[in-house]
């Protein structure tokens, strides 16, 4: 087996009381799950040196540490103050800060807008219709269309001018820092955008159905009109897949490339690819829900620019709150909602990556984490962090000791055996469900934290 240096992290503050099996409430004869086997501290030590033997790790660069956070004693360590890269961990930092900053109850609105005078009696819009986003990283196609509906009620029937989108809030829509490290066309590394849709990712979906020869069927979701499908790819016997898949970006379109065959018994395939313009994708998806709402907007194209000084809102959408959010980020990982909620511990418009940074920063400090960590993210992709194991095990201990966001905190955790990125680990083990944690997987590096 050839040996390839790694970096491994593992961070577990360890409550001893929540390890404890507690009376049954639910009288005879209830389903009782198993406790784990009890682990000492010195059978814990022992055991943690057996498997840091392993060829695979030979030489790779370890940091460990345990911590009971009843008796505030050091269960294990190993290397515990050596910085390494804690992958998806950061996302921990991120959502404990957001969480303390902005509280578990925010919640990000998306507005729209029309200026001063320009809506007429008759329901017409003499100009722009405006959408202006917050920040939200949940927004998706769905919000949008019950947004349209409630302007529609709200009395907008035509729309002269063309939907605008403002953008503001963040002081511009692009790639995180540090994702240019690598040149990957993929949903995980999507653009941020403070009025981003749908995770600013676009889905091609091949549909089922036909015979051999019949061509492939294959659609663009949500249809809006600046993303086309060039699709000369056939049906043909069995069940193969030889499809390739081309996107190409060219002066605001996006077209994608369909060639190849697909077997009429083959399972029907789904590509999820990142949006090219975050504020003109969420336009484009705006103005189709609005026509499927009844309100007709006369111009095509999306406008970039700020809300007029002088303007009437229409409607708000608001997300779900900043403890539900950050179930999906910790529990699946989810890159693009990290960053986007990282850029709004940035108050105000036009927020910068540096301040949000800044920000993140000074909140670890505040936790004891040390001034010395290096933070280029929130989301961790890519080389960018460092954080040391035992500087994660503090961020967990100040998180449990905070009343106020302990709760949303533990139950955006990944349950081990159960679901998110830990579903599959431990499952059909004792210790099933008995584990919180964040997973952290980049090429070479594997962290573990709860």
């Amino acid at each position: 087996m050839r040996k390839r240096p790694m970096w491994i992290a593992v961070c577990l503050a360890w409550a001893a009381t929540s390890f404890a099996p507690q009376p049954s409430e639910a009288g005879p004869g209830a389903d009782e799950a198993s406790p784990p086997v009890e682990v000492t501290p010195a059978s814990l030590g022992a055991r943690i040196d057996e498997l840091l033997m392993a060829e695979v790790l030979v030489e790779a660069k370890v940091s460990i540490h345990v911590y009971d956070l009843e008796t505030q004693k050091t269960l294990y360590s190993r290397g515990p103050k050596l910085a390494l890269n804690p992958a998806s961990n950061v996302k921990l930092l991120t959502t404990a800060a957001a969480l303390a900053l902005l509280g578990p109850d925010h919640r990000y609105p998306t507005r729209v807008y029309v200026a001063k005078g320009e809506l007429g009696a008759d329901g017409t819009v003499s100009g722009d219709l405006y959408l202006q986003g917050g920040g939200d990283p949940s927004l998706v196609t769905g919000d949008l269309f019950e947004l349209a509906h409630r302007v529609r009620a709200a009395g907008v029937t035509r729309v002269k001018g063309r939907v605008v989108v403002d953008a503001g809030r963040f002081d511009g829509d692009g790639l995180p820092p540090g994702f240019d490290q690598k040149d990957e066309f993929a949903a995980y590394r999507a653009p941020f955008g403070a009025t981003a849709v749908n995770f600013d990712t676009y889905v091609v979906r091949a549909a089922k159905g036909g015979k051999p020869g019949d061509p492939l069927v294959a659609r663009v979701v949500p249809p809006v009109d600046t993303i086309k499908i060039d699709n000369q790819a056939t049906l043909v016997e069995g069940r193969k897949n030889s499809l390739a898949v081309t996107v190409i970006e060219n002066k605001g379109k996006t077209t994608v490339k369909i060639r190849g065959t697909l077997g009429v018994d083959a399972s029907r395939p789904t590509w999820r690819y990142p949006v090219a313009d975050p504020s003109a994708y969420a336009g484009e998806v705006f103005r189709l829900v609005l026509r499927q709402a009844g309100v007709k907007v006369d111009k095509r194209g999306v406008g970039k620019k700020a809300v007029p000084a002088r303007a009437e809102l229409i409607e708000t959408h608001r997300s779900q709150p900043l403890s539900v959010l950050v179930r999906a980020v910790n529990k699946f990982s989810n890159n693009f909602m990290a960053e986007q909620i990282l850029r709004t511990l940035d108050e105000g418009e036009g927020a910068s990556a540096s301040d949000s940074l800044a920000r993140l920063r000074s909140h670890a400090a505040a936790m004891g984490m040390g001034d010395d960590l290096v933070l280029g993210n929130g989301s961790g992709l890519y080389d960018n962090n460092r954080i040391s194991a035992e500087a994660m095990t503090t961020l967990l201990a100040a998180v449990y000791a905070d009343f106020r966001i302990r709760a949303d905190f533990l139950a955006s955790l990944a349950v081990m055996g159960v679901d998110g990125t830990t579903r599959r680990r431990l499952d059909e083990d004792p210790a099933r469900g008995w584990v919180r944690a964040k997973t952290g997987t980049l090429d070479g590096v594997s962290a573990l934290s709860g």
